[in-house]
């Protein structure tokens, strides 16, 4: 969910969960009525490019990359205080996934919240990490809503903090959430709270085969196919998050667990610098855990200082995983008053087992690792200007020159300085 990533503070990702169309209990019967937001953001990028096989030869700056979606926001509530409604997002330019997410949901503050349709899983939706520097790029996902980078490639190094690899985000499912109101002796908007998904098959759109792989069955029906290659299948998410304010520090903390299976092997040829091929298995897991701790000088200033840790197996080899690590920290004068400057740094270091190339057993572990300096002015509410520079280094485990059944691997290590510029709208 990419707009996640650029919201102000970290607590704000965890406790947005419901600020789009969260349904307060009420004592009286609301129509339904449909309610249009979005956001838009653009940047200015700049980068040196250091020995890249796949960004070398571009132009090391330009404007653009906009990162724009237009939310249309469904809601009534029933005499009883149960709120029914829906959200559908559109993508604010022309993309291969024209509508980003589709669901409807139902919801009572006193009981909880259930979501079904086309949306991200309960952990990401849950989750708590470092500080993000630079708004649209960082820690939880370091490549970033508006890319500065595509040096990971294929599944042997796709895949951020938030979005487990046989969970994925938007594909047809339901999320079941405890109570907003948490309770557990806590004041409302604190506390524990509780988060289930579960996504039967890998599809998402009808018109986009599958989120895995655009070559197979169609996703219409319901019915889908069980012997897709490659595609997940049988995906459970369980997450949690607990807040509470100990006088003037406020304590957030995340854990999540996934388990999935893969339906069939994929199908890839032996190629240079070619992806891990994914293997059919079942019983899949991983695990993630993070952790936000927010000091309150006071008259608004803030210092919040965060980090995470993942672990989860791919499916791309025996006793094949992936570890993600990320730490942050952030400064904030006022919040997110107009008027108020952020200054953060945040790190992301990603370690994954090569596994195969095209199904081709190999050893070694892939590693990318980002630092990112970043600032923020807040214009006015919804108006968020913000510049940050950074550095990131991707190293394959595969040394160019090695040759893999028969075929030669380039040179596919990556690194870069960068720099971005840009100011993002929410309406």
């Amino acid at each position: 969910m990419k707009k996640l990533l650029l919201l102000q503070t970290a607590l704000v990702v965890g406790t947005g969960l419901f600020a789009a169309d969260i349904a307060v209990a009420q004592t009286k019967e609301v129509p339904i009525a449909v309610t249009v937001g979005g956001y838009i953001a653009e940047v200015f990028k700049a980068a040196d490019f250091d020995n890249s096989r796949t960004l070398g030869s571009r132009q090391s700056h330009g404007f653009g990359a906009a990162d724009a979606e237009i939310y249309f926001n469904v809601r009534g509530v029933l005499a009883d205080g149960t709120a029914i409604g829906a959200r559908i997002e559109l993508e604010g330019s022309t993309e291969g996934d024209q509508i980003d997410e589709r669901y409807m949901f139902i919801e009572r503050a006193d009981i909880g919240r259930a979501e079904i349709g086309s949306t991200d899983r309960a952990a990401s939706k849950m989750v708590y990490g470092a500080p993000i520097a630079i708004p649209g790029y960082g820690t939880i996902d370091p490549t970033g809503a508006i890319s500065v980078t595509n040096a990971p490639t294929g599944a042997r190094t796709s895949g951020n903090f938030t979005k487990f690899t046989g969970a994925p985000d938007d594909a047809e499912g339901i999320n079941l959430y405890t109570s907003a109101d948490r309770y557990f002796g806590s004041k409302a908007g604190k506390g524990l709270q509780l988060g289930v998904s579960y996504t039967p098959d890998g599809c998402q759109d009808f018109s986009v085969q599958s989120t895995d792989n655009a070559s197979i069955s169609p996703c219409g029906g319901g019915f889908t196919s069980k012997t897709d290659a490659g595609q997940i299948s049988r995906a459970y998410t369980f997450a949690a998050n607990y807040v509470e304010s100990f006088g003037m520090i406020d304590v957030a903390v995340f854990g999540a667990y996934n388990r999935f299976d893969i339906e069939a092997n994929s199908t890839a040829a032996a190629a240079a610098n070619g992806a891990a091929q994914v293997f059919k298995s079942n019983g899949l897991e991983g695990w993630a855990f993070g952790t936000t701790l927010t000091y309150n000088i006071g008259d608004g200033s803030t210092v919040q200082v965060g980090g995470a840790w993942k672990t989860e197996e791919m499916g791309v080899g025996s006793n094949d995983d992936r570890k993600v690590y990320t730490a942050g920290v952030r400064y904030l004068t006022n919040g997110v008053n107009p008027g108020s400057i952020g200054l953060g740094v945040d790190y992301a270091k990603t370690k994954a087992d090569q596994g195969n190339i095209s199904g081709f057993a190999v050893g070694g572990e892939d590693e990318f690792t980002w630092y990112s300096l970043g600032v923020t002015y807040q214009v006015a509410r919804g108006i968020l200007g913000f510049g940050g520079i950074g550095r990131y280094e991707y190293e394959d485990a595969i040394a160019a020159g090695t040759v893999v059944n028969g075929t030669t691997q380039l040179d596919n290590d990556a690194k870069a300085n960068f720099a971005v510029v840009g100011m993002r709208l929410d309406f």
